[in-house]
């Protein structure tokens, strides 16, 4: 879990574009563009700023189905 921690970290410092999908309970599966904001103390929580739709989102980490870089070309 450490090595996943410590990638989000990066990609907050790298302000990285990522994929992100995730569950959430009556909405179901969901997936935007967005950047990791911040990382809660407990570490129990990430806030994303959503590109497609340029608002905040907050998702606990059991939430997230996945969590992938864009690719620079």
């Amino acid at each position: 879990m450490e090595k996943f921690f410590s990638k989000v970290e990066h990609w907050q410092d790298k302000h990285t574009l990522l994929r992100v999908a995730y569950t959430k309970t009556r909405i179901g599966r969901t997936s935007f563009s967005g950047r990791v904001i911040h990382l809660s103390p407990d570490r129990t929580q990430l806030l994303f700023y959503n590109v497609d739709t340029k608002s905040v989102c907050s998702l606990e980490l059991n939430e997230i189905d996945d969590l992938v870089p864009y690719e620079n070309n």
